[in-house]
């Protein structure tokens, strides 16, 4: 359960649309992925990835789980490499084993699904588009019938979040919304949390369905499916909702809090984080404290002359985990309630991940990196929920792709014989293909204020689809149990070369 992240909009990645993985695999082919990773970063001695597929197949998240730490039942709690033993976060509960209940006044399925794709649609929810033209592109939200909708359920049972990529609603009890909404408004954060109807019980506790606001509202407007936030981009949305005043400028927080700096990455990481990175594998195990670790980002001169295969290999099987838990960084970063992760690949110059054995060449689906803002926390603190977006930048390949063609057939037919616009050509370069699209779009809008204004009518479909993305946001859960920290969720993912994981909060 791994969202696609994204660098910059203005870089290479700029919202590419890779094939999706998941934390979680979801067919044996799949569990043998993630076996290979488990086994790459020394967590899987003992179980081999057909135990994998056939304990995910039967019970999910947990059992996966369960399988990790009954590997590895020890993890260095600090510099001096004292065992604990790991305490399951996240339990799964099938679809179909709770009671959804339905009571009179409540609005919306209980479980929606953000899909991943985007594709066309006719006249779907709010719409900046042109009159005359009802198609959209969209990333539709489909229903989840709780007999189909599996859950992931905090250990204390007080929230609970659809196993699904892209849940567009959490379960909580009210205390867990009071309290969040109590840190999301001492952060300055641009959304607070509402129960919005629908309950469920689980474990026989009753849980009701929670989805955000903005700040100033008590309530999602009746008028609207999901509120729009902000931009869809991973940075801008963490940023806002952390109450940042920047939006792409955070503040990395180390140990207790106490000590920091502030980051503004830039189309792929931050000198500052890379220089943190060199400095963590230069160092032994357990031996960088945490003004080390300001001073060296600071200096930004820490970075190794291969920085990421160092750093990789460093870290690889656990070589740095007393350093990461006395800095609160990679599996043991912790941010609050108003706070957020970070996670940023470091390049090596063979573009291979270093951090497992034998390394790993991820190809062209690697992610500069990935920002999540926490906005709600279990009441024994296990479990952390993020709300999440990322870079939606599919208009043009959609509108190339699909929409034109709708478009130009109908604008055709209604434009006769003489009709002036043209069908599109492979060959065609960007320039001439908004000049296609300009023609068949002024032939279709209906309202001459726009439509007599060269390009307009496109950029109002484009302004409407940006709107859009900015409601395609979703909800994550992660946990403390092995295999659930962010930071392992999103490294066993695929999309991250030697990844750093850091806690982030407002400047």
């Amino acid at each position: 359960m791994v969202r696609r992240a994204e660098q910059d909009p203005a870089s290479a990645y700029a919202g590419q649309q890779p094939a999706r993985r998941t934390t979680v695999p979801a067919a044996p082919g799949a569990a043998a992925r993630v076996w290979a990773d488990l086994s790459g970063r020394g967590l899987a001695t003992r179980a081999g990835a057909d135990t994998i597929a056939a304990l995910q197949r039967s019970a999910g998240n947990a059992a996966l789980s369960r399988t990790v730490g009954a590997v590895n039942s020890t993890r260095s709690s600090g510099p001096t490499g004292s065992a604990r033993h790991v305490v399951q976060r996240i339990g799964t509960v099938p679809g179909g084993s709770y009671t959804a209940h339905r009571e009179e006044g409540d609005r919306g399925p209980h479980f929606m699904e953000q899909e991943q794709d985007a594709r066309v649609v006719a006249g779907s929810g709010a719409t900046l588009g042109p009159p005359g033209v009802p198609e959209r592109i969209r990333f539709p939200a489909r229903e989840v019938k709780p007999a189909e909708a599996g859950l992931r359920v905090a250990n204390d049972g007080t929230l609970a979040v659809l196993d699904k990529d892209e849940p567009k609603e959490f379960y909580a009890v009210q205390q867990v919304v009071d309290n969040a909404n109590a840190s999301l408004d001492a952060a300055g954060s641009i959304v607070r949390l509402a129960l919005q109807g629908r309950s469920i019980t689980v474990g026989g506790r009753r849980l009701t369905r929670v989805q955000p606001v903005l700040a100033q509202q008590a309530q999602q407007s009746a008028s609207e499916e999901f509120v729009s936030l902000v931009r869809s981009t991973c940075i801008t949305v963490a940023c806002k909702l952390m109450g940042s005043s920047r939006d792409k400028t955070s503040r990395v927080v180390l140990g207790g809090g106490a000590e920091g700096f502030d980051i503004t990455p830039g189309s792929d990481s931050d000198p500052r984080i890379s220089s943190l990175a060199g400095q963590i594998a230069s160092s032994p195990d357990g031996g960088l404290d945490v003004p080390g670790a300001v001073d060296a980002a600071g200096a930004r001169d820490r970075a190794a002359p291969d920085n990421g295969r160092v750093y990789g290999e460093a870290v690889r099987n656990g070589g740095r985990d007393g350093t990461a838990a006395r800095l609160g960084v990679n599996q043991h970063a912790a941010p609050g309630v108003g706070e957020g992760f970070a996670i940023f690949s470091m390049a090596a110059e063979d573009q291979h991940d270093h951090s497992v054995q034998p390394p790993a060449a991820r190809g062209d689906n690697v992610w500069g990196y990935h920002f999540a803002a926490v906005v709600a926390s279990s009441l024994d603190g296990s479990c952390r929920v993020t709300l999440e977006n990322y870079a939606r930048n599919d208009f043009d390949r959609v509108a190339r792709e699909e929409l034109y063609d709708t478009l130009y057939q109908r604008a055709k037919k209604s434009g006769g014989w003489f009709s002036s616009v043209s069908a599109l050509q492979e060959s065609d370069d960007q320039q001439a293909f908004k000049k296609k699209f300009d023609d068949v779009m002024r032939r279709l809008c209906t309202d001459p204020d726009i439509r007599d204004i060269q390009g307009l009518p496109r950029r109002r479909l484009q302004e409407d689809f940006e709107d859009h993305t900015g409601r395609a946001w979703f909800f994550r859960v992660y946990g403390g149990g092995p295999g659930e920290s962010f930071h392992e969720q999103q490294s066993a993912s695929g999309y991250f070369n030697n990844p750093l994981t850091v806690r982030v909060a407002r400047p």
